[in-house]
């Protein structure tokens, strides 16, 4: 299968990786090896980024492409991680089919795009495209600033959706990700970085919906705590295999 990168002991647990925006699975690198000797690790590329670039992004679509992974693999339920765009993925899919998911470790994906952050979020994902070159040139800048050149190099050689991110930013407003999962029952971790103030501030409403949710700050991190912090997001990760045993 194209943009799937599949490392551990497939008898193992299985943990399926869902990146950001934009970017694809390569930015889940330290994680996996972190995790590959205790987990079956799978890192998908969602529609429309990596090397699925070619397709058009819908959360639709992602949904089937996750449940597409778990049947391709004959896996009956996995843990789904996401982050930023790959969290509200998540959602979606513990909302549309809780029986083939074993818990959540969200990430960045805790704010409920309505009223004008859903209106200044819709248009800036309109308007990404347009500004995709200068855009992608300063987000790659940025990148191996904030991650050294070794995983921001393996991220940005798996190739930057400015098409496939503006779509992802048009699919977040309108819709209450949190309130179409109220049938999953499992375990959620809720890991976000102490600096990502927006998403820290969306957790006291998803814990009231969820109370069986435990929060986790990832220290010294941002939106991309995942990739700021791996070690420590791995360790959340851990958390939720645990609470899912």
């Amino acid at each position: 299968m194209r943009g799937v990168t599949r490392k551990g002991s497939e008898e193992s647990p299985t943990v399926i990786l869902l990146h950001g925006g934009v970017i694809n699975r390569h930015m889940w690198g330290p994680v996996i090896e972190n995790l590959a000797d205790e987990y079956d690790c799978i890192a998908i590329d969602l529609p429309g980024h990596g090397q699925l670039m070619d397709q058009d992004f819908s959360v639709e679509r992602s949904v089937e492409a996750v449940i597409d992974i778990l049947d391709h693999f004959e896996i009956e339920t996995a843990a789904l991680v996401g982050l930023s765009l790959g969290g509200y993925i998540a959602q979606a899919t513990a909302g549309a089919h809780p029986d083939r998911v074993d818990g959540l470790v969200l990430s960045g994906a805790t704010i409920n795009y309505t009223g004008w952050d859903g209106i200044t979020t819709w248009f800036f994902g309109a308007l990404f495209p347009l500004l995709s070159r200068p855009a992608m040139k300063a987000f790659a800048k940025q990148m191996t600033k904030d991650l050294g050149p070794e995983l921001a190099g393996a991220v940005l050689a798996g190739g930057l959706s400015g098409k496939g991110g503006g779509q992802g930013l048009r699919r977040l407003p309108g819709v209450d990700y949190a309130e179409g999962m109220l049938g999953f029952s499992g375990p959620i971790v809720v890991a976000n970085g102490e600096r990502d103030t927006q998403n820290r501030d969306g957790e006291e409403r998803f814990l009231e919906l969820f109370p069986h949710t435990n929060s986790v700050i990832i220290e010294d991190a941002g939106h991309a705590c995942a990739l700021q912090q791996p070690e420590s997001f791995s360790g959340a990760i851990r958390q939720l295999m645990a609470m899912s045993a």
